[in-house]
């Protein structure tokens, strides 16, 4: 079997589920629901794509030139300078749109004409022959407006062009209520499809991306939901709203949590948490806030309210205290987390007799597919009474990438 080239997008997360990225020569949609703005994710695929020597072809119908190089320059990305060197440039779609002379060297003629579009496409491809190009067509919706339901027809011409040019599109789109031919003709002509929604979650709005169509061989993840955020500067972000960090008395929560986020806050009384520990975390790409539960029985009441709309769940065991096993699966039940992706979190193991991951397995019946992680303190002599313990930051790392594993 022939192998085919992947194009990274740097997106967290979305390379794998497109198994390995964007296929080379193919058109990808990001398919947004009204309300959502496909253009983060759009520039992060660009920069990406000009850090890794590809050339990229903006055609922008949608927004003047200036106002894109501001909205990529305000993510912390220095677009200025792959201008400059003659790597991005536009393709102006959007200056005749208001009856304006266009000041790119590239430009439609007339916006309002989708041959006059292919056209131009085909021109600036054909002058750019050096490389593999990234080409991105912002937006389909606006094609639409200004040309027609049925130029949707138009795209299997751009796909010949583009694998002519060894170049991958990018297409953006907004779902408008058009008719049902555009969409089913859209869904065909793509060869991949990423979809943004929203969910409304009691009184918070949350988006997510999902892939529903890969052509292409390789494991991809179709259907499965991805919550993200923006984040300005930064990018598109995985945001996992809740993790809870939960296990018995004196296991080490509060410490894991405060080693693993620079703006961790603990409600304690001497050292023990009478009500929550709070922490969130930005690393690899993941944007995530953990709530930790205190340990002692008389806070059970509250455990359940603690555990509603978590989407994984850390539990920190003490492994040189086997006694205190059984109220781990007190306390998963209780928060109502036990059917939720976990990790277990094996603290003081270099302590003296503190179990190995296998021997904990067996004393708490868990099955093998639960991850079972142990956990150091950095230095045992710097642990001061009633302070939480500075647990080594590549263990608690460690810890969270396998729970993201396990829920995106």
């Amino acid at each position: 079997m022939m192998m085919v080239e992947k194009i990274k997008t740097s997106i967290p997360v979305l390379d794998d589920h497109l198994a390995g990225g964007l296929m080379s020569k193919s058109i990808t949609t990001l398919w947004a629901t009204p309300g959502i703005d496909t253009s983060p994710f759009v520039y992060q695929i660009i920069v990406e794509r000009l850090e890794s020597g590809d050339k990229c072809i903006f055609l922008n119908q949608s927004k003047m030139s200036k106002a894109i190089i501001r909205e990529i320059e305000a993510f912390g990305w220095d677009i200025q300078r792959y201008i400059d060197q003659g790597k991005f440039f536009f393709v102006d779609a959007y200056s005749g749109l208001l009856n304006a002379k266009s000041k790119e060297k590239y430009h439609v003629p007339n916006p309002r004409d989708a041959n006059s579009i292919t056209e131009t496409i085909k021109k600036v491809l054909d002058d750019t022959k050096d490389g593999h190009i990234l080409f991105v067509y912002d937006s389909i919706s606006t094609l639409i407006d200004h040309c027609g339901e049925r130029t949707i027809d138009i795209i299997p011409t751009w796909k010949k062009i583009l694998n002519e040019n060894n170049s991958t599109g990018v297409l953006t789109f907004t779902e408008w209520p058009y008719e049902d031919y555009v969409l089913e003709k859209l869904r065909e002509y793509s060869d991949a499809i990423i979809e943004l929604k929203a969910i409304e979650e009691k009184v918070i709005l949350r988006e997510f991306f999902v892939v529903s169509k890969v052509t292409w061989n390789g494991k991809a993840k179709k259907g499965v939901t991805v919550p993200f955020k923006v984040a300005v500067p930064g990018g598109v972000m995985v945001y996992i709203p809740k993790i809870l960090v939960t296990g018995p008395y004196n296991a080490g929560k509060t410490s894991f949590i405060h080693s693993i986020s620079d703006r961790a806050v603990s409600v304690d009384r001497f050292g023990t948490t009478i009500a929550l520990d709070h922490g969130h975390v930005e690393y690899a790409g993941f944007s995530v806030d953990l709530f930790g539960t205190p340990g002692q029985e008389r806070f059970d009441p509250i455990l359940e309210k603690l555990g509603e709309e978590s989407l994984g769940v850390i539990v920190v065991i003490d492994s040189t205290d086997p006694d205190s096993f059984p109220r781990v699966k007190e306390m998963l039940a209780k928060t109502r987390a036990a059917g939720l992706p976990y990790v277990i979190v094996a603290n003081k193991a270099d302590l003296p007799g503190a179990l190995s991951p296998e021997e904990i397995r067996e004393r708490m019946k868990l099955p093998k597919d639960v991850p079972i992680i142990p956990v150091t303190a950095e230095n045992l002599s710097k642990v001061e009474k009633d302070k939480p313990a500075k647990l080594k930051k590549e263990e608690v790392r460690k810890v969270l990438m396998t729970l993201f594993s396990r829920i995106v």
